[in-house]
């Protein structure tokens, strides 16, 4: 059974008198434990359909299921990580992680959140940093304690919407490496959607890649690597090249279509 299945998913939405068509027609699944990325231009429809997923909207046609049954609205066996950190700004850095784990685990004690706070900010490399408030943290910073947050949530499902879109390069290389880690470590399996505009990311850490355009996906691509993954070794490969090319050409086509066919020389 597949843990994730998206079923002739149509979203449209009105903005002022105006209808717009976010997704038409989509179509895919995720089996448990998979690494899922979704990549593709800006406005085909990844964030919406992260959002249908994350049970934040619904859509106007089709249905998605997860483990088999019906999904409407939120639920606790999913954990969402934004593009944008998403921390409560009054909170430090270990309240906004007890926070949501005290959401979802209504019974656990204060103490008994927190403690379990200060591991997962030990995971993600905070330790020290508990007492902190989201101002006095860098921004790969804050990114990491909305990650820790999320994992101390201990969803079956994670859906992560471009988490690191506004992290710079190092901390970017730190942040994939670090979600590699510490997934790696997880007792419980993760199944995971990840939506990203970054090719060489989405080849790093997926299993699969979903290329998706015009409202729904177009291609389907297995990542051919084995776990645990060394970036060196991976980027130096030949099918990491081939790959790379078929996902860039995937983004060219597109761009030539939207431009009459006209070759693009870049």
């Amino acid at each position: 059974m597949h843990k994730i299945e998206i079923s002739n998913v149509s979203l449209t939405y009105n903005d002022d008198g105006t209808v717009y068509n976010a997704l038409d027609q989509m179509n895919f699944s995720v089996d448990p434990g998979e690494f899922v990325s979704i990549i593709g231009s800006s406005g085909c429809g990844k964030s919406s359909t992260l959002s249908i997923l994350a049970g934040l909207r619904e859509p106007t046609e089709g249905q998605y299921l997860i483990d088999g049954h019906i999904s409407h609205g939120t639920g606790r066996n999913r954990g969402v990580v934004f593009q944008h950190y998403s921390l409560f700004p009054w909170m430090t850095a270990e309240q906004n992680i007890a926070f949501g784990i005290r959401q979802a685990f209504p019974d656990t004690t204060q103490k008994e959140a927190s403690d379990i706070a200060r591991e997962y900010l030990e995971k993600v490399g905070l330790a020290g940093f508990e007492d902190k408030y989201p101002y006095q943290l860098s921004g790969g910073m804050q990114q990491r304690t909305a990650i820790a947050r999320t994992l101390a949530m201990q969803p079956e499902i994670l859906l992560l919407d471009e988490p690191f879109g506004a992290i710079d390069a190092r901390n970017r290389i730190l942040l994939q490496d670090l979600l590699l880690d510490v997934l790696g470590k997880e007792k419980q399996q993760k199944t995971i959607v990840f939506v990203t505009h970054d090719v060489d990311e989405a080849i790093l850490l997926s299993d699969r890649i979903l290329f998706m355009d015009k409202k729904h996906i177009l291609e389907e691509y297995v990542v051919p690597f084995s776990r645990p993954r060394n970036r060196e070794l991976i980027f130096q490969s030949q099918e990491y090249i081939q790959m790379r090319q078929a996902l860039l050409g995937c983004f060219f086509r597109g761009l030539q279509d939207k431009i009459g066919g006209e070759e693009v020389v870049l």
